[in-house]
């Protein structure tokens, strides 16, 4: 074997010493400064005869760190003056050096911050895996949700640039209230990048990954690096979303019991079928299923105990009792003469948690109240289906649990991919293939659709999907405000860009996309119990939201207050939760209005209630 050269062993060990950063550089400059120090010290005592060593070596220190210093050296000794050059031109060298080690150490550690790959030093805070055009709806719905706390803190854990990340939120986002929002960079199935968010003692962790193999994948990661870790948080809950239900029973055990799985297309697909059965719907969805306006809480009310749920339901004066959580087990509109234990939590439709106003039960004005059966609230006997995808099946089932015998639906589409059953129970299918254009939507309309659905085509990208179905929103749009007809669109869009841009304030219009996923995501990340909530709202089975005629509960063109209405509902088995003026050119919804308000209703008003039936 050759052997290394002197030189060659200074230059591997001068190398190894460079690699190991900044502080290993700044002590071997230290090192040579004092060697330098020490070496000019001695000869310089050596060749001076004025002061002791400990003199000389004090002036090498003294040129090796001043230049100016030179000037005041003696001059009568010519190696001294030398001498003390020699070492004043040392000192500015290394001088030099360490100013450029520490300025690159410095830019270093910055280039570290901008990529996001420290460790953040939070508690209790909400982790996002996942960047895309989703995050901010959920970091809009998390803000909002913690507009009432003092310090809250959101990390996003993205794949992209930290400060990319960072400008993308701040353009979308201006105002974050009380919340900070903080950005780490990494593999987001990668150890080390979880480490960075500090999961294990953050409250919730939410996946916003439009992939379900990915999804499953960062649950298996999550579930590695808890084990692992000492969980300052035990109830710590994972929330993600999954596209195909053939995958949920897999991230149910990647999860290992922590993860909370929403089927996106399932839960969009019901959403829709509501909000077309019954117009006006929407809003009332929207504002139970976001933090902004009314939203449910679980409330301990202590002077319920031993009341019945009925009493309940009369005893706040701007908050809705809308159902129990006994045993761990939420349930919405429990029978009336349920009693309330001790233990129970009252689930509360209110402005913010805590926000009630609780009041013994009111007696009722009995001359008030509507005692008759119940006329069926009539829905519309068409609908007009444009464009298909692979909710399609989901939504004609759920229609068809609803709607009356011989309702009509009408899809449009040449080139329908959905695979539809062949028999249904109340629906009337007719297939129309052609292309969607002016002529064929006044057609339909004139016809007397008055019920419209745009579905979005999953086989193209989002942008021209979407821009598609914009184009045929803005054609229905036109013919209404030109024929002066009124029918109710709903609209299906991918990009949250462009759902805003489709958005209007015609109560009868609603525009969803998958950022109605991220809404449910937020709520059940911030209180895991809101789950079952969610799948009764929106399953046939149980309990649901219903829009019925007013005049089933109350007098018509007589004032009434919130309480005659909850007592009414309650008589029916249902819960009173809001109304729906229509008429004038403009329809209203209102959710939760303050009790001592008196209302008077039209025939062709509605009320909001939580029912079976």
């Amino acid at each position: 074997m050759k052997k290394r050269t002197l030189r060659q062993r200074i230059s591997y060990w001068f190398d190894c010493m460079m690699s190991k950063g900044p502080i290993a550089m700044s002590i071997l400059l230290l090192s040579l400064t004092v060697a330098v120090i020490c070496v000019i010290g001695i000869l310089a005592y050596w060749i001076s005869d004025d002061g002791g060593f400990l003199y000389q070596l004090w002036c090498s220190l003294m040129y090796t760190l001043d230049p100016g210093n030179l000037s005041d050296a003696p001059t009568n000794n010519v190696l001294y003056l030398l001498l003390m050059f020699v070492a004043t031109i040392c000192g500015l060298l290394m001088t030099s050096i360490l100013i450029g080690v520490i300025t690159a150490g410095v830019d270093t550690k910055l280039g570290q911050l901008r990529k996001g790959s420290s460790v953040v030093q939070e508690s209790n805070h909400t982790v996002i895996i996942g960047f895309d055009e989703n995050i901010y709806a959920l970091l809009k719905e998390l803000i909002e949700a913690n507009s009432n706390k003092k310090d809250a803190c959101i990390v996003v854990l993205g794949q992209q640039p930290k400060d990319e990340m960072e400008d993308a939120i701040a353009s979308h986002i201006s105002n974050t209230r009380t919340s900070r929002i903080i950005c780490r960079s990494g593999s987001l199935h990668q150890l080390y990048a979880l480490e960075r968010c500090s999961v294990e003692t953050c409250k919730s962790v939410i996946l916003n990954i439009q992939d379900d193999a990915e999804t499953v994948k960062i649950l298996l990661a999550l579930a590695t690096y808890l084990r692992d870790k000492e969980l300052t948080n035990p109830e710590l809950r994972l929330v993600a979303s999954m596209e195909d239900n053939q995958h949920i029973t897999a991230a149910m055990i990647a999860g290992e019991g922590r993860a909370q799985i929403i089927y996106t297309k399932d839960a969009i697909a019901r959403i829709i079928s509501n909000t077309c059965r019954q117009h006006g719907l929407s809003q009332v969805l929207t504002e139970l299923f976001s933090f902004s306006g009314h939203e449910l809480y679980f409330e301990n009310v202590s002077e319920l105990v031993g009341k019945t749920f009925r009493e309940a339901t009369l005893s706040f004066s701007n908050a809705v009792a809308v159902g129990l959580l006994r045993s761990g087990q939420a349930q919405l509109n429990p029978p009336m003469d349920t009693v309330i234990g001790k233990e129970d939590l009252i689930v509360l439709l209110e402005e913010d948690d805590g926000a009630y106003h609780y009041h013994p039960a009111k007696p009722v004005d009995e001359t008030k109240l509507c005692t008759g059966a119940h006329r069926c609230a009539q829905s519309s006997n068409q609908l007009l289906v444009l464009g298909s995808n692979d909710k399609l099946p989901i939504i004609l089932r759920e229609y068809d649990q609803y709607v009356e015998p011989g309702t009509c639906v009408t899809i449009v589409d040449n080139a329908l991919t959905a695979e539809l059953p062949d028999t249904y129970t109340n629906l009337k299918i007719t297939l129309c293939p052609e292309q969607i254009n002016r002529d064929l939507l006044l057609r339909f309309i004139e016809g007397g659709a008055n019920n419209i659905l745009l579905l979005n085509d999953d086989s193209q990208s989002s942008d021209d999907s979407d821009a598609q179905t914009l184009l045929r929103l803005i054609l229905l749009r036109d013919i209404a405000d030109k024929s002066g007809r009124h029918f109710a669109i709903t609209t299906e869009m991918r990009s949250a860009d462009h759902q805003r841009l489709a958005a209007q304030a015609r109560v009868d219009d609603f525009v969803i996309g998958t950022n109605f996923a991220s809404l449910l995501m937020a709520q059940i990340s911030e209180e895991p119990k809101m789950a079952p909530l969610v799948e009764e709202l929106l399953d046939e089975s149980g309990s649901e939201l219903y829009m019925k005629p007013a005049a089933d509960y109350v007098p018509i063109g007589v004032p009434v207050d919130a309480y005659i209405l909850t007592e009414s509902a309650a008589r029916k088995g249902e819960v009173y939760v809001g109304y729906r003026h229509v008429g004038t050119g403009k329809s209203d919804v209102i959710v939760n209005p303050p009790k001592e308000t008196p209302v008077t209703f039209g025939e062709n008003d509605q009320i909001v209630v939580i029912a079976e039936n």
